[in-house]
């Protein structure tokens, strides 16, 4: 699955021809191992530029960092520069969206449209830090919304991408693994609006990958 993610991203930056192309990666253990397969593409990583589709607010080096995460297992392993790797800054929660927003459309324009966006299945069916029954879920208008995971998790002030901006991709990859994903990723797949996770539908295209393992 991973190897497939990984050879997705190679495709599709080659097809663009010319200018960045803009991703996002997110952190826990199924984009891990997507993570070692890119960093051993020999890829024109002087086009990519990586953002986050989400963060928790919490400095890099921390082992709750998805960019740190990112960056032990990617970013450290691949010829890119370092002004193409964007974590988002460590301020208050709507700061730190507000930031993070502005950085992504100096890039991507007004419509904030990255070429790739990878995601995870949270257990709970959340995707980026869209979590059920949050009001994060209604935003329509931002591309990054602070954002507070559910009681008991930690660390719970984050920054998310909202559905605006997972929508307006050129493509999204969702990936899961596991046999306790099995029943929770059909149910995405099938479109069950109940879990985050189902909504997003860019109008470029979606990816839905699954490993038993």
């Amino acid at each position: 699955m991973a190897d497939y993610a990984a050879g997705l991203f190679a495709r599709l930056l080659r097809r663009k021809k010319t200018g960045a192309f803009l991703a996002a990666l997110s952190g826990g253990r199924t984009p891990a191992a997507l993570f070692g397969a890119l960093a051993g593409l020999k890829l024109d990583w002087a086009r990519v530029h990586f953002f986050m589709a989400d963060e928790r607010l919490v400095p890099p080096d921390s082992p709750f960092s998805n960019f740190g995460q990112a960056r032990e297992l990617l970013f450290s392993k691949i010829p890119i520069p370092a002004a193409n790797l964007h974590p988002p800054g460590v301020r208050q929660p709507a700061q730190a969206a507000k930031a993070y927003e502005k950085e992504i459309t100096k890039l991507a324009g007004p419509s904030g449209a990255l070429d790739l966006v990878f995601l995870g299945l949270g257990s709970d069916g959340h995707t980026a830090s869209l979590f059920p029954g949050a009001r994060t879920l209604s935003e329509r208008k931002r591309l990054v919304v602070p954002a507070k995971a559910p009681p008991g998790v930690r660390p719970a002030a984050r920054i998310t991408l909202t559905f605006k901006a997972l929508n307006a991709a050129g493509a999204a990859v969702l990936l899961a693994a596991g046999p306790d994903k099995k029943d929770l990723f059909a149910r995405t797949a099938a479109g069950d609006k109940a879990l985050p996770a189902a909504r997003v539908r860019p109008a470029g295209g979606l990816y839905l990958l699954f490993s038993e393992k």
